[in-house]
């Protein structure tokens, strides 16, 4: 896959959580390889603390954030 966003296969896909929403979620792994369909996949489990976390995904020059809700 190509475009401005899309990241080239094999290539290593990151996910941070701050220190703030590390108290609220999980993430299965802090790296994953990106497939032949372009696609990184990571488990976000809640905790049982009510809020939003944000999630920082970064690969080569890329950067995209993801809010989750825990209720």
């Amino acid at each position: 896959m190509e475009g401005d966003n899309c990241v080239p296969e094999g290539k290593t896909v990151t996910a941070t959580i701050g220190r703030v929403g590390s108290k609220r979620i999980s993430i299965s792994s802090t790296s994953e390889n990106v497939d032949e369909n372009g696609e990184a996949r990571f488990a976000i489990t809640a905790k049982n603390k009510v809020g939003n976390a944000r999630v920082t995904f970064k690969a080569n020059n890329l950067k995209m954030f993801l809010t989750v809700k825990v209720r």
